[in-house]
């Protein structure tokens, strides 16, 4: 006899092989971020772990841990196990109101590290910081309306696996989609400025380049697989990448963060003719300087980055430009700057 008819509590084989597939993704995604984490751990510990408390820091513990207690718990849903529970109808809906809810926080969290990297690139533009704002609204909106308008309309199995998704779930999917196009397309037009003016490759705009870049294809891919799967005919394997999805939003959250702070640590030894200055107990700001001619200097500001080089003299320069970028340890909406 065929096995996945006898693979209880499945009501068919074709829910039982959604299921199967699904937890597999599910413990597979949840071992690489537990694997991560336990690889950076040493990171964290000289990196992180000596910062005073302040928005960043609890950024990057919630994003970094919250995501794997959440995979844990999603491993009694729609498994052997969940049986056991006696889960009502109603109980499988505030199931899914938990994951959508989950989703969403760590969703945003990441997105406000991104938005304080492009705010310190810009070194606090207004204009690009209303056309982030705009986005990031738009976002929020589309959250709230694709979870607010699916939620109530997703069908459940006796074990809480999902029967039927309504296609109205990809409008929360799209805003974020939306909006991380557009954090990497800013990201990407102030690397190619900085190329231009002779500083494209400096650590600090590399490395914000560098993040940007591999953190969008990653979260770009898994939310246009995750929306394609809710068109497979099995619904019962749409939630294939969601766990990844978790995965992929923790994964870039703190590992973005960590770079930056081993970036400003590496910049600190006192080795090739780098400078450095520590104005802060909590955080450290440190200087780009670029001389182009003997009377002019373009002074960078950012927070844990630090460098010191020679580029050739411009013909007829004689002027002094400030640019000031405000560290990403800050709260949003109340930078601090100090000049050199």
């Amino acid at each position: 006899m065929n096995g996945f008819m006898n693979y209880v509590p499945y009501a068919n084989a074709q829910s039982a092989a959604g299921a199967q597939v699904v937890n597999r993704s599910s413990v597979a995604s949840l071992s690489f971020l537990v694997w991560d984490i336990i690889i950076t751990f040493d990171d964290e510990v000289k990196l992180i772990w000596s910062r005073p408390w302040n928005y960043t820091k609890f950024v990057y513990f919630f994003v970094r841990y919250i995501p794997v207690m959440v995979q844990i718990s999603l491993l009694f849903i729609g498994s052997e196990l969940t049986p056991h529970f006696h889960f009502t109808p109603h109980d499988c809906y505030i199931w899914q109101v938990y994951q959508g809810v989950a989703a969403s926080t760590i969703l945003l969290l990441v997105d406000t590290i991104l938005i304080l990297r492009l705010h310190a690139l810009y070194h606090g533009n207004k204009l690009v910081r209303r056309i982030v704002a705009a986005f990031f609204v738009t976002e929020i909106i589309g959250i709230v309306v694709g979870l607010s308008l699916a939620l109530p309309a997703i069908t459940y199995d006796s074990i809480c696996l999902v029967n039927s998704v309504p296609p109205t779930l990809t409008i929360y999917g799209a805003g974020s989609i939306i909006f991380q196009a557009a954090v990497f397309a800013l990201t990407a037009w102030k690397f190619i400025e900085a190329a231009r003016s002779g500083w494209g490759d400096v650590p600090l705009i590399m490395l914000l380049m560098r993040d940007g870049t591999w953190a969008f294809f990653l979260l770009f891919f898994t939310y246009v697989g995750q929306l394609a799967l809710y068109g497979l005919k099995n619904p019962a394997m749409a939630g294939i990448l969601y766990c990844w999805l978790l995965t992929a939003l923790s994964f870039s959250g703190y590992r973005i963060l960590l770079n930056i702070s081993n970036l400003g640590r590496m910049a600190a030894l006192p080795e090739g003719g780098v400078s450095t200055r520590i104005t802060d107990a909590n955080i450290q700001f440190t200087t780009q300087i670029f001389s182009y001619a003997p009377n002019a200097t373009d002074v960078f500001e950012m927070s844990n980055i630090s460098s010191e080089r020679t580029l050739p003299p411009s013909h007829g320069s004689s002027s002094t430009h400030n640019y000031q970028m405000t560290t990403i340890d800050e709260h949003i909406g109340r930078p601090r700057t100090r000049y050199l």
